[in-house]
């Protein structure tokens, strides 16, 4: 749901179906807070991470949650970071199996650095699409500093905007445009 104030502000209860959200932050607590939200709700989660599932699942609380880890080791649930065509199929099946699917994509700083950026874009745009498509929401953190300033404008371009300043509390946060730019504000429950 997105309420307009009169002052440029837009508030936002949850996160919309069909949106991919990119989350410009160092490390990814906002994502988890937001992803883990939303499968508290009762939304079937998946999470693809850099990061050792058990640690992952313990850390957020995350006990429900299919995890598929991003590592050259072989494996149940590992998925090998170059392998982009069994990714976007393990994301796809999983949004084709589940009404309101919940996609934490945890490791793009890893997936550039093993693919380069260009197939990194490539398989971002194949998500965007099956996310909209299939009616579910996707989150992926992002320390903006591994990539140059057009690359960032070119991720920036089809996805939902979360800047690195965001605080989010709960499942409310809000907007507000201030000097051209979109600024992210903490916000408490009301």
């Amino acid at each position: 749901m997105v309420h307009t104030s009169g002052c440029g502000v837009v508030e936002v209860d949850t996160l919309l179906p069909g949106a991919v959200y990119l989350v410009e932050e160092k490390t990814p607590e906002n994502s988890y807070e937001l992803f883990s939200a939303s499968v508290s709700e009762g939304k079937p989660g998946l999470v693809i991470t850099r990061d050792y599932p058990p640690d992952i699942r313990r850390n957020y609380s995350l006990p429900d949650c299919l995890i598929q880890w991003l590592t050259h080791l072989v494996g149940e649930n590992h998925i090998n970071p170059t392998s982009l065509g069994l990714l976007l199929s393990r994301v796809a099946n999983f949004i084709n199996r589940n009404s309101q699917a919940m996609v934490l994509l945890d490791g793009m700083e890893y997936l550039i650095s093993q693919n380069g950026y260009d197939r990194i874009l490539h398989f971002i745009h194949q998500v965007r699409d099956m996310i909209i498509t299939g009616e579910g929401t996707m989150i992926m953190p992002l320390d903006i500093r591994v990539v140059d300033n057009r690359e960032l404008a070119l991720l920036e371009r089809n996805l939902e905007i979360i800047e690195q300043s965001a605080k989010i509390r709960g499942r409310r946060f809000t907007f507000e445009l201030e000097d051209g730019l979109l600024k992210v504000l903490k916000t408490t429950e009301r």
